[in-house]
Formats: structure tokens, sequence, C-alpha cells
């Protein structure tokens, strides 16, 4: 029996598949903005670090997660209290920056820069949309899940799409809303290009997609709230009834050398009787 067959449905239908897109070779400014996810499974650098104090908040340091040329830095900001306020952003909020060794400053203040993407908009009308880009220490969003985001804790993920160079750095944290004043935590630079080394390349040498088979424009996915849909769910209570009574069938056919169990019903199944005899019941037995 396999690990699994006790836990799902003994047939499910068929479904057609039919392909949405492929991934292809990487852009030339694949990671400029954004981790590679789709290539790399990243080298991970656990930690658990306070970097910033203030009367009513925390903000600690748990990691890195390290790609070849670039790297990601997982922040946790725990709060104690809720403040109710207008709700908009606030440059007195939490500052976090890197300053490296040859001097460079990269932060989550940098100056947006103007990106143009293109826009299909509509059959074989594909044109070039202008939006601005986060540069410096690109937020990225760490989902709705319950498992990144609760009432007092919120992950923040900050993407550096250069790896530090070599020799001191510091992260810098600022918040004047929850006054925490500027503190400044040593990274350790050559861990984090130790990691690089070990980051994992999950599809090398890809040939370019048929395009025919490529939608056009830019591809988006909307994903809600909660476990991946291709996450096999349990059974449910229609299932298990139905599961249960494929189990109770195939145990009462299974070869037994003896009469143990039959009732009344049973000595009408002809075949269950068969399966008894051909296992060695005795057909002379007392029962």
């Amino acid at each position: 029996m396999g690990f699994f067959d006790d836990l799902v449905m003994s047939e499910e239908p068929a479904v057609e598949r039919t392909a949405l897109i492929r991934l292809g070779p990487p852009a030339e400014d694949e990671g400029q903005y954004a981790p590679p996810l789709d290539r790399f499974a990243p080298a991970v650098l656990p930690g658990a670090e306070v970097v910033g104090v203030g009367p009513e908040a925390r903000v600690l340091l748990t990691g890195w997660s390290v790609w070849p040329r670039s790297v990601t830095m997982h922040l946790t900001v725990f709060r104690r209290t809720r403040w109710q306020s207008g709700g908009a952003s606030r440059q007195s909020g939490l500052r976090v920056g890197l300053r490296f060794s040859d001097g460079r400053r990269i932060t989550t203040l940098d100056i947006p820069e103007t990106r143009y993407v293109p826009v299909t908009r509509g059959p074989g009308l594909e044109t070039m949309a202008m939006t601005q880009q986060a540069v410096g220490l690109i937020p990225l969003d760490p989902g709705g899940h319950a498992s990144h985001r609760s009432l007092f804790r919120t992950a923040v993920d900050l993407y550096a799409a250069q790896l530090p160079p070599s020799g001191e750095a510091q992260l810098v944290v600022e918040w004047p809303d929850e006054g925490m004043g500027e503190t400044r935590t040593p990274i350790d630079t050559a861990a984090i290009r130790a990691a690089a080394e070990q980051a994992f390349e999950v599809w090398p040498g890809l040939e370019p997609p048929d395009p025919a088979g490529q939608p056009s424009g830019t591809f988006t996915v909307l994903e809600m709230s909660g476990p991946p849909s291709f996450l096999a769910p349990p059974l449910s209570p229609r299932q298990l009834e139905e599961r249960r009574h494929e189990e109770e069938a195939r145990r009462r056919y299974l070869p037994r050398a003896d009469w143990t169990g039959m009732g009344y019903r049973d000595w009408g199944d002809a075949a269950l009787i068969r399966a008894r005899l051909e296992a060695g019941a005795p057909p002379e037995a007392r029962v």
C-alpha cells in the first residue's frame, strides 16, 4: 500500500491541462527589481537578532535569502500596541538602510526610478507603459497569509539587487513614530557572499519556448489568501464515507483460511465464499 493510499480516493477523474505559459531563459534585467524566484532556491542564513528597539516596538533581523548575485533581507516587526492613525505612510515611519564597505548606501527611502513595461491593450496591440519602480532596498510583499502577518507581528522582506561587497557593512534602522532611534548593526558580508555560492539553480540551460504557445503582453496570476491551489485537500465527509466503504469492500474479499466474521447475509455472497475456500477455509467446518 502506498503512503497516502488511505487518505485519498482510489480513483479521480482525469483533467485535461492546457499550458498557459512556459518559463524561458532569463531576461536581461532579471533580478534587478525582484529576486529570481522562478529559477533558484536561495541559500538561507537564519538569525534572530534585535536591530531596533522602541518603547512599544521591536525590529528583528530574522535571516537572509541569498541568491547568486543578490540578497533578500528578512525583518520581523513586533509591536505590543497598535495605534489608531490615518493609515497613510509617513516619512517618520520605519526606515531601513545598508551601508557598505565601499561607502555606498541603499535604503528604503531611495527615490524610485521610471520604468517602462510592455502592456497589451488588445489582440496584437502591445505598447509600453510608464511606472514608478522602487530601487535600493526594495520592499517585497510577503503576502496576506496568517503565517506572515498577524495583529502584533509583521514580516518585512527587503530586496537588494546586488550582493554586498567584502568588508565591513552595517544595517541601519530608525523609526521616529515608534520612538526608535538610529541603530547600527554589523553585517557578516563574508557569510552572505559564501552563501551565494550555495544557491541552487533549478532550471539550468532553458531553451526559449515556442512563441505561439506564449501569451502576449504581461502575464499575471491572482492568488487569494490560503494554501496553494495545487496542494491536495483532505477528504470531505462524503469522500471519507465513500473511502470507508471502499476499504470495507476491499477487506471483505481478502483471502482468509477460516469463516470468522461471516454473517447471515454473507452466506449468500458466492464470491466471498469462493475467496475463503480458495484461501484454505475448510468446507466441512462447523460454523
